[in-house]
């Protein structure tokens, strides 16, 4: 039976956001929507997206919630196109919207299973190896703005040790990875020993695809399948200038057959780890 298709990454952002707007401000829904002309449970229906929101309503919010004319002009948009399928976005490192984009998605999923076949996942990263991609993948940046981003790439990295509900990291990664040289030796040997570490947590599997397996569905491109306890999973395509989350039913089972594929052609997570222990 073909999978229903659920709400839109337009629509489920626009409702992420304001409700962070809300709560920013310190209102409850019931507060909100005496002060909209709603009902609180309407303004809940709203912040997940289980309804949509009219064009004067999102006004009335983004006016109680003194939403600057940029955010408000982005927010409207969202609105506006909140039936149409996929996200994409043109990446600027220097717009922190960019970057907060993909953590809100990404903060609130249950599980990420992300396959990596040139770097090794940002939420696995030593300080020392996600400064070293950044400095070599990130046109025109100032090293300022590489500290900013190897600072923020930690934060991120919380999700997996935070203590309410830790999301669960799936991670396929190719042998190469590992042994592209970065820094120093020692700097190199931190990372893999990071990584045999990390991958003990009980929320965190690891596995490598041996450079000896056979051509495999992976082979294409790097992804990230985002899954969420009550909503659809997504898919975050990326690349130097642009990210794209896909939403259709269709398109995630494409991904999901691959990931399926990948885990296949994979060692074991005990054998994964024997294996960086052996390379540290």
């Amino acid at each position: 039976m073909a999978r229903r298709a659920g709400r839109s990454v337009r629509s489920r952002r626009l409702a992420h956001i304001l409700r962070k707007l809300r709560n920013a401000t310190g209102l409850s829904t019931d507060a909100t929507g005496e002060a909209v002309g709603m009902s609180g449970s309407k303004i809940s229906r709203i912040e997940t997206s289980e309804i949509g929101v009219y064009m004067d309503d999102l006004e009335k919010l983004l006016d109680l919630y003194g939403v600057t004319k940029k955010e408000r002009v982005h927010l409207l948009d969202l609105a506006r196109h909140a039936d149409q399928r996929g996200l994409l976005r043109i990446n600027n490192p220097n717009l922190p919207e960019d970057w907060q984009t993909w953590a809100d998605f990404e903060d609130e999923a249950s599980a990420l299973l992300n396959y990596e076949p040139l770097v090794i996942p940002g939420l696995l990263q030593t300080d020392e190896y996600a400064q070293a991609l950044i400095r070599a993948t990130g046109y025109g940046l100032t090293g300022e703005q590489v500290d900013l981003l190897v600072a923020s790439r930690r934060v991120r990295q919380g999700l997996l040790t935070r203590s309410s509900a830790p999301v669960k990291l799936h991670a396929i990664i190719e042998q190469g990875v590992l042994e592209r040289p970065f820094g120093d030796r020692a700097a190199h040997s931190r990372q893999l020993r990071h990584l045999a570490e990390i991958a003990q947590r009980p929320n965190v599997t690891l596995r490598v695809v041996p450079t000896t397996a056979s051509p495999h569905a992976g082979l294409d491109g790097p992804f990230v399948i985002l899954e969420y306890d009550a909503d659809p999973s997504l898919v975050l395509l990326e690349n130097k200038v642009s990210s794209l989350f896909l939403d259709e039913p269709e398109q995630i089972e494409i991904f999901e057959a691959t990931w399926r594929a990948l885990r296949s052609a994979a060692l074991s997570p005990a054998g994964t780890v024997e294996f960086l222990r052996g390379l540290a």
